[in-house]
């Protein structure tokens, strides 16, 4: 049986991520009851030389799965504390600091070698029966999605009035105070009218990229900020992207501040279903 958290919103990298339960009637797991399978992406193969960093929970070993052609990054990890207790976890902010830094540490490491498709945060299997099936249910929005990200990466841009914010820098003795600082950042703002010159930007970003993904509320988001969205690149395209944003910067030099994050994998591009 393949199992995920009940629905939960889950604040990573300025993103919100789902973390879901999903329940099927397959054959009876194998294995080490205790245990359960935390899985990070999926790949097309396993690239050589690669020096992957601890598990999602400090200790275990990343491996690689083969499944239905592809290769499934997992690590085993305790089933109480990331299946049974996932939710409960997950309330607890130095818990859900350490543990989402790591899951994108691997998932990052991974990415740096080859193409892969990132699983949520808290995607988790009672064996690897369940994950097999799994994969092999979705084998063709898989397969249609890892041929859509070959060869891209993407990039976070945000846009700042006036000069940079003293708060942005944030340091902290602990996941659950960084958390916490950050979380006294956000503060609301009235909503504005359409600006010409950040929908001209939107544009030219997005002509030199192949998706944009609006990412968080602006109205929400950290003071000063106008506008903010993620764009999937070619890596073969960095350079224009990037030439499109300084070009921007040099304009604004004066009244407004472009803060760009990257290259990231493509996070805000795959759904929690693979499509």
């Amino acid at each position: 049986m393949a199992t995920r958290a009940k629905p939960r919103s889950v604040k990573s990298r300025g993103t919100r991520k789902t973390v879901r339960r999903r329940s099927s009637a397959a054959a009876s797991e194998r294995g080490d009851p205790t245990r359960a399978i935390y899985l990070y992406g999926i790949t097309r193969s396993v690239p050589s030389g690669l020096d992957l960093p601890e598990g999602v929970d400090g200790a275990a070993a990343v491996e690689a799965l083969k499944s239905g052609g592809m290769v499934c990054w997992i690590s085993r990890v305790n089933r109480g504390e990331f299946a049974d207790r996932l939710a409960e976890n997950m309330e607890n902010l130095e818990w859900l600091a350490s543990a989402s830094v790591r899951h994108q540490r691997v998932v990052g490491a991974i990415a740096a070698a080859t193409d892969i498709l990132p699983a949520r945060f808290g995607t988790v299997f009672l064996g690897d029966a369940g994950l097999h099936d799994d994969v092999q249910s979705r084998k063709a929005a898989l397969t249609k999605s890892l041929e859509r990200v070959t060869g891209t990466e993407e990039w976070g841009v945000k846009v700042f009035a006036g000069e940079r914010p003293r708060e942005s820098v944030v340091t902290a003795s602990s996941g659950k105070e960084y958390l916490q600082r950050k979380a006294k950042q956000l503060q609301p703002r009235s909503a504005r009218a359409p600006d010409e010159e950040l929908e001209s930007l939107a544009r030219e970003l997005r002509r030199v990229s192949i998706d944009r993904a609006v990412t968080g509320k602006v109205s929400g988001g950290q003071r000063g900020l106008e506008w903010q969205a993620s764009f999937l690149v070619r890596r073969s395209r960095r350079k224009q992207f990037q030439e499109v944003l300084k070009r921007f910067a040099k304009r604004w030099k004066d009244s407004r501040r472009i803060e760009c994050t990257g290259p990231w994998p493509p996070y805000s591009f795959v759904s929690s279903d693979g499509r």
